[in-house]
């Protein structure tokens, strides 16, 4: 059984020591032989550096690492040599503050390898001056960027240094046209996680072929489902026994686990990190999404009044994938682009291209809602933690006096940390704001249980404020402000919310929850047993 190659991101390195390799190469010969010059953008810990790392080994003529896969085997590829320069900014640290700096000593160090004299002064004429003199010298120049906007998205939250970056990044890539149209680029691949404007790369670059919803890139990173049990053939087997499993089900496990990126809507892909973790550890758990927490984004959803729920589910257009800005940054765009929501649905017509973006799995879908709970109920993970645990607890066992309990531990305290971003509101806007911010940590904290959540539901006499339904249980939950919890469960009886559930085996609860206006939080709450 060969090893994994977890935190390996060079090609070399991994087929010569015989590492789990999942041979990609038939689509890397498919892009190398159809154009020059690509960008992709994908999220992180997907493949994007180890796809850099088997470029740059092809164009150095390293045909006896490819004698094996597809490329090697099944193609007539010369393997021509090339000089490949290349630029990774995932290695250039956290945070870069001196980002021209560290592009002229890269440029400085390639001119000094190879004796090419530059007495330019800015820094996009050097890089051009490099690029000439190595093609002069031979051959055009095969040139590779990882992670591009690396400098751009570490300062999202810190507006100005980003401008910074933008601005150095506009006068790096400035050149590349030119470049390409004296024929001194032999090939040009960028990766990087968004597509962001005023970069000068979308707008100068215009032969630029975007890959990122190309058929050509539709699995070129990324799992796919006969990938997964023709490579890892061995490990599943392992997996069954050790986790005492059917094969059948533990195929689906993980692929409820791990798998629904997409990029066209119909391909569903598995996260490579997650996948590899997965069969270290022969567990289940959140291992792409811990080493990233998105504390920015939980905190832009929750600060700019995005619904949770609408995360769910957003309908989008073709335009939607266009270049992103910095200086009007949207929420959405970036949750796809950090792959944390993805394309579930494609309609292709006439008219344009129409998607729904959703959560591609339970790992992110899971870990997304507990960030967000977190967030809205401004509390530490071990209190939230501890909390759903017992409301989890109490939910599964129809003990709904365990779920409120922990619900007033999860709002204490709200009141002194939120603050609407207008303060020209009246009492009842006021009030409405709270009403709707009770209902979404309700809302997450029942998503976060999987249990199947609905809000605002709308009945044939009324809108019914929730319905959570369990293995067991189904709980009609009304809430009240400043209102009386008893009234609340005569609402539910008088329009007839629970008629639907008339022939469940489930047990059915009529939940009632009053919340008070000056406490903010559960003032009373009370619950019944519905007689069908």
């Amino acid at each position: 059984m060969k090893k994994l190659p977890l935190g390996r991101q060079n090609f070399e390195d991994i087929i010569n020591k015989d590492l789990l390799y999942v041979d990609k190469t038939h689509r890397v010969h498919d892009i190398i032989t159809e154009g020059h010059l690509f960008f992709l953008a994908r999220p992180r810990r997907f493949g994007k550096s180890l796809l850099i790392s088997t470029f740059r080994h092809l164009f150095e003529g390293k045909k006896e690492l490819f004698k094996d896969l597809y490329l090697g085997k099944s193609t007539d590829y010369d393997f021509e040599k090339h000089i490949v320069l290349q630029f990774n900014f995932a290695t250039y640290g956290h945070k870069i503050e001196n980002l021209e700096e560290i592009l002229n000593h890269e440029i400085e160090k390639y001119a000094h390898e190879f004796k090419i004299e530059i007495n330019e002064v800015s820094l996009g004429n050097k890089f051009k001056a490099l690029v000439e003199g190595v093609s002069k010298k031979g051959k055009p120049v095969v040139l590779l960027i990882d992670e591009y906007d690396k400098p751009i998205v570490d300062f999202l939250t810190d507006y100005e240094k980003a401008k910074v970056n933008q601005k150095v990044l506009r006068d790096f890539f400035s050149p590349l046209k030119d470049l390409d149209t004296q024929g001194h680029l032999r090939f040009l691949f960028i990766t990087g996680v968004s597509k962001f404007s005023k970069v000068s790369l979308f707008s100068d670059l215009n032969n630029l072929k975007d890959l990122s919803k190309a058929p050509l890139a539709y699995d070129l990173l990324g799992i796919t489902q006969k990938e997964l049990e023709d490579s890892f053939k061995e490990y599943i087997k392992v997996a069954t026994q050790k986790m005492n499993i059917p094969k059948a089900a533990l195929l689906k496990w993980i692929k409820d686990w791990y798998n629904g990126y997409s990029y066209d809507g119909e391909i569903r892909l598995y996260n490579p990190f997650s996948l590899l973790n997965f069969f270290l550890d022969f567990r289940f758990d959140n291992y792409w999404f811990e080493t990233g927490t998105p504390t920015f984004l939980v905190e832009t959803i929750r600060n700019e009044y995005v619904n949770p729920r609408e995360l769910e589910s957003i309908k989008v257009d073709n335009y939607f994938f266009n270049s992103f800005s910095l200086e009007q940054l949207d929420i959405v765009g970036l949750l796809y682009q950090t792959g944390y929501l993805t394309i579930k649905e494609a309609t292709y017509g006439f008219s344009g291209s129409k998607y729904v973006l959703g959560y591609p799995n339970i790992e992110v879908r899971h870990s997304m809602i507990y960030n967000l709970a977190q967030a809205y109920a401004f509390k530490t993970k071990s209190i939230i933690s501890s909390a759903m645990v017992q409301m989890k607890s109490g939910m599964e066992e129809g003990n709904v006096d365990i779920f409120i309990k922990q619900l007033k531990v999860i709002l204490s305290d709200i009141s002194y940390h939120l603050h609407p971003k207008t303060q020209q509101k009246s009492e009842a806007e006021l009030f409405k704001m709270w009403e709707g911010y009770f209902q979404t940590i309700i809302y997450l904290v029942t998503s976060y249980m999987d249990m199947t959540v609905q809000s605002e539901v709308t009945k044939h006499k009324g809108r019914l404020d929730l319905i959570a339904e369990s293995d067991d249980f189904i709980y009609l939950m009304e809430f009240k402000l400043d209102g009386t919890s008893t009234d609340a469960i005569e609402q539910i009886k008088n329009r007839e919310y629970a008629a639907a559930y008339r022939n469940t085996t489930k047990t059915v609860f009529l939940v009632g929850v009053n919340f008070s206006k000056t406490e903010r939080n559960v003032e009373r709450w009370e619950s019944e047993i519905w007689e069908s």
